[in-house]
C-alpha cells in the first residue's frame, strides 16, 4: 500500500489584458468604442500591447489552495493484480478581476470565491502481461461537490458604456449595481469498465474495449441584485435588469452511457508496426452554474439551463517504426472525430453585456495528420521534429454568437456553420535537438549539453464567432539551454525560453458591452533561468 498527501497555496496579482484593436459593429457610431472612449477623453496607456501597458482601477487577484489524500493499494496473488485507489481532493479558488479591462470605472468588482471537494474510488484486476490475452477490468466511482458565491459589482461610468446613458437614463443608475448570487452543484458517477488484448499471433493482436457510465448531476443557482440608483420608472427597472436580473433556478441532469474502442495492430517485422482503431465515447450532460442568458422578452432563458450529453466517434490510421538499428525512430498518424453536441463555452451577444455560458453546438468535425520522428546521428547528437495539420470545423452551428462585425444593437444569433474551429491553428511544427560533449568541470566528470528547439504554428481565431477582428497571427519561437550533468545525482542549466524575444499573442477577448474593444494577453518576452 501507497499513501500519498499534497498540499499547495498560491497567491498573485494576476490577471489582466491589454488593449489589441478596435473593430467596427453595426451598432449606431455613437454606441461604438470611438465615440464612447471620445466622451470620457480615455486613450489607452498604450495602444502597442507588447508594451504590455494597463490601467485598470479594479483590483486583481488569484488566491488558490488545494490538495488531498490518496492510497493505493496491490494484491498481487499470482498471474493478476487486484488495485485499489481511494481518494480525497479540495480545491479553495477565488479570483478577482475588472472585466472593463480600462480605468474607467464601468465594471468595479468580479469574482468567484468557491469550493470544491471530490472523492474517488477504483478497484481493478489486470493480467500480468506477457499472455495470449492480456485484460484489465474494473469498477469506478467519483463524486463531486462544487460551491460557490459570484459576485459582481457595476461603478458610475457603468450606463454610459452598456446602455448608452441617453437623456432618459441617467448616469448613475448602475453606480453600485451588484449581484450577490450562491450555488451548488453535486455529481455522482458510476463505471464499469473493460478491455482485453488478444495476441492472435506473434505480429497480429486485436484490442477491445468497453465502458459503461452512469451519471447524476444537481444544480441549485441563486442570485439577488441591489444597489444602483433607487427608483419606480419601469423605463429604468427594465434597464437595469438588462445588466443584472435576479435569477433562482434548480436543474438536474442524468445519463448513462456506453463507450468502447476498437484497435488492431499489426507488427510486419521488428522496425515497423501498423495500427487502426475506432472509438465512440460520451461526455455527460451539465448545468450551467454562472446564471443564464436572457431570452428576448428579458427573462432567463431557462431552456440553456442543462447541457446535452456530447458524442463523439474517432477513426485512426497510423504507422510506427524503429529503423537503422534504433538510430530513427518515425511515427504518423491520420485521424478524424466528429462530435455531435459539442459542449463549449460560448458568449450571449446581447445589447447591454457579454455573458459566458456552456451549450452544445450542433456537430463539429476535427480531422488531421500527425508526424513525429527522432533520430540519432552520433554519440554526441540527436535530435527530434513534428509536424501536425488540424481542420476543425463548425459542421453545424446555426444559433451561434455573432462576430463583433455582425453585432447590432438587439440580441442575436449567427448561423457559424462551415466556420473552422476557433483556437485551432492549421500547422503545429517543432524541431529541435541535443549536442552533448564529456567534459570534466572543476575535476568533476560529467557531459556537457547544448539543446535548442523551434516552434512555430500557423493564425487562429482568438474566439469562437471567429471575427475577423480576433485573428491571432502565427509565430515562431526559439528555446535553448546549456549546461553541464554529473556522472551522478546532479546536474545545473541556464535556459532562455523565447530567446529571440518574439511577439504574439496567446488570446484575445472582446470587451463586455460589445463596444468594439479588443484586448489580449501577449506573449511572455525573452525569459532567462538557473536550475540546479
Amino acid at each position: 500500500m501507497r499513501l500519498t498527501t499534497d498540499y499547495s497555496s498560491i497567491y498573485t496579482n494576476c490577471c489582466t489584458q491589454v488593449y489589441f484593436a478596435v473593430g467596427t459593429t453595426l451598432k449606431p457610431a455613437a454606441r461604438q468604442y470611438p465615440a464612447l472612449a471620445a466622451g470620457q477623453n480615455y486613450t489607452p496607456p498604450s495602444l502597442n500591447p507588447y508594451d504590455r501597458l494597463t490601467d485598470i482601477d479594479a483590483a486583481l487577484k488569484v488566491a488558490a489552495n488545494e490538495g488531498g489524500v490518496s492510497a493505493i493499494a496491490d494484491w498481487n496473488p499470482g498471474s493478476a493484480t487486484l488495485t485499489a485507489v481511494s481518494a480525497w481532493r479540495f480545491w479553495n479558488w477565488d479570483a478577482a478581476n475588472d472585466r472593463d479591462y480600462t480605468r474607467l470605472s464601468i465594471q468595479t468588482l468580479q469574482h468567484i470565491p468557491s469550493r470544491q471537494d471530490q472523492y474517488s474510488q477504483e478497484v481493478r484486476l489486470a493480467s500480468g502481461g506477457g499472455n495470449q490475452v492480456d485484460y484489465v477490468a474494473g469498477l469506478y466511482w467519483f463524486a463531486q461537490t462544487i460551491t460557490a458565491e459570484p459576485i459582481t459589482e457595476y461603478g458610475p461610468l457603468a450606463a454610459y458604456w452598456l446602455l448608452g446613458n441617453p437623456p432618459a437614463i441617467p448616469g448613475n443608475l448602475l453606480d453600485g449595481y451588484l449581484t450577490d448570487g450562491n450555488t451548488r452543484f453535486h455529481s455522482d458517477s458510476y463505471a464499469a469498465f473493460g478491455e482485453a488484448t488478444w495476441h492472435a499471433t506473434d505480429r497480429l493482436g486485436l484490442t477491445a474495449g468497453l465502458r459503461y457510465t452512469d451519471e447524476q448531476k444537481q444544480g441549485r443557482f441563486d442570485s439577488t441584485v441591489s444597489g444602483g440608483l433607487a427608483t419606480t420608472k419601469p423605463v429604468l427597472i427594465k434597464s437595469k435588469l438588462s445588466i443584472l436580473r435576479p435569477q433562482s433556478y434548480h436543474a438536474s441532469v442524468a445519463d448513462d452511457s456506453p463507450s468502447g474502442r476498437i484497435q488492431v495492430n499489426y507488427n510486419w517485422n521488428a522496425e515497423v508496426m501498423t495500427y487502426a482503431s475506432y472509438a465512440r465515447g460520451s461526455k455527460s450532460g451539465g448545468i450551467n452554474m454562472a446564471g443564464l442568458p436572457l431570452n428576448p422578452v428579458n427573462q432567463p432563458a431557462l431552456t440553456t439551463a442543462v447541457i446535452k450529453p456530447e458524442q463523439n466517434s474517432t477513426a485512426e490510421l497510423g504507422i510506427k517504426t524503429r529503423l537503422f538499428n534504433h538510430r530513427l525512430f518515425v511515427n504518423a498518424d491520420v485521424y478524424e472525430t466528429t462530435v455531435k453536441d459539442f459542449q463549449t463555452n460560448v458568449v450571449d451577444s446581447g445589447p447591454g453585456t457579454l455573458h459566458g455560458y456552456l451549450a452544445n453546438i450542433e456537430k463539429v468535425r476535427v480531422r488531421g495528420v500527425e508526424l513525429d520522428a527522432a533520430f540519432v546521428v552520433n554519440e554526441h547528437f540527436n535530435g527530434h521534429l513534428s509536424s501536425t495539420w488540424s481542420d476543425g470545423r463548425y459542421v453545424s452551428y446555426k444559433n451561434g454568437p455573432c462576430p463583433l462585425e455582425l453585432i447590432g444593437s438587439a440580441t442575436t444569433a449567427c448561423d457559424l456553420s462551415g466556420k473552422p474551429l476557433s483556437a485551432l491553428p492549421k500547422w503545429i511544427e517543432s524541431i529541435g535537438g541535443e549536442f552533448t560533449q564529456p567534459l570534466s568541470f572543476v575535476g568533476i566528470q560529467g557531459q556537457g549539453f547544448l539543446q535548442a528547439e523551434i516552434s512555430s504554428r500557423s493564425k487562429t481565431y482568438g474566439e469562437s464567432s471567429d471575427s475577423k477582428y480576433a485573428i491571432i497571427d502565427g509565430y515562431t519561437v526559439v528555446h535553448a539551454s546549456v549546461g553541464f550533468r554529473q556522472q551522478g545525482p546532479w546536474e545545473v542549466f541556464f535556459r532562455a525560453s523565447n530567446l529571440l524575444d518574439k511577439n504574439y499573442m496567446q488570446n484575445l477577448t472582446v470587451q463586455a458591452g460589445n463596444s468594439g474593444l479588443i484586448l489580449g494577453t501577449p506573449s511572455d518576452p525573452r525569459t532567462y533561468g538557473l536550475t540546479v
